[in-house]
């Protein structure tokens, strides 16, 4: 049985582990580089034993390949599951372990990002939850939901735990750090048939990358080409497009009718927080 010193230790050794790699290297750029490296970790092929982006992981893991610091990442990796399988139980502080690192560590640095509170995502998630007691609707298949400007997936969090239903969840955001966390985040909370895309999700055509959160196969997944993004091609039909007189292109706006009367085969069915 653990003394409480020692909990109290663990607790704190994500964050301490990140700090130790990051006194020789770069703060921001130790915590954007583990999470490039969980991501693949958590990829495997069961075929080579690998994973799927083993050449990123090398890529990624170079710089350090000549410092003893190197071995710090899957030490980082083990406490980062440590400590969110021990908070899981606490909705009032939640377990977003890598959100509240990037608030206190990195943030301040960059545009002083600050993400909603784990009681306010709670409290949202659960007025808007069909299984929130809004007894008129009965949910017969999964519900699409959205966080447009999702930070470090936390809203998307609470909706997962609010639900009984295996819904799927989707987040865009403009931060492509931000939209690591929140894949890492969805994957170790078993929030499965997900996506994350970083774009500009005020822009339906705006695509840098998206990663495919999935049980079978597990693992996360890069998808580089919009074409292959359902999120993309959902997000985009969620515009409608009106045809420009006197020209073959057509002008992207937004659709402004409430989503019970837009087609049933676009992204009406996103529900947005």
């Amino acid at each position: 049985m653990k003394s409480k010193q020692q909990t109290s230790s663990l607790q704190n050794n994500f964050a301490e582990t990140i700090h130790k790699i990051g006194y020789r290297f770069s703060l921001s750029n130790v915590f954007n580089d583990f999470l490039t490296m969980a991501m693949c970790a958590c990829t495997q092929n069961p075929l080579t034993q690998k994973s799927y982006y083993e050449d990123e992981y090398l890529q990624t893991i170079a710089p350090y390949k000549d410092s003893e610091l190197r071995h710090e990442f899957p030490k980082a990796f083990a406490h980062l599951v440590f400590e969110m399988e021990e908070r899981l139980q606490d909705s009032g502080r939640g377990n977003d372990v890598l959100g509240d690192f990037f608030e206190q560590n990195i943030s301040n640095g960059r545009n002083g990002q600050f993400f909603t509170p784990p009681t306010v995502c709670e409290f949202m998630a659960s007025i808007v939850s069909v299984d929130g007691g809004v007894e008129d609707l009965v949910q017969t298949e999964p519900l699409r939901i959205l966080d447009p400007s999702c930070g470090s997936g936390r809203m998307l969090l609470a909706a997962h735990r609010q639900s009984k239903y295996p819904n799927e969840y989707y987040g865009i955001d403009i931060d492509r750090t931000c939209v690591k966390m929140t894949a890492l985040n969805l994957f170790f909370n078993g929030a499965f048939n997900s996506e994350v895309m970083c774009a500009n999700a005020l822009s339906p055509t705006d695509f840098v990358i998206s990663y495919r959160i999935s049980m079978f196969p597990l693992g996360i997944f890069k998808v580089e080409n919009k074409e292959d993004s359902l999120l993309w091609n959902m997000h985009c039909n969620s515009f409608a497009k009106q045809e420009t007189k006197g020209k073959m292109s057509d002008k992207i706006v937004v659709d402004n009718r409430p989503f019970s009367e837009r087609g049933k085969n676009n992204a009406s069915q996103l529900v947005l927080f």
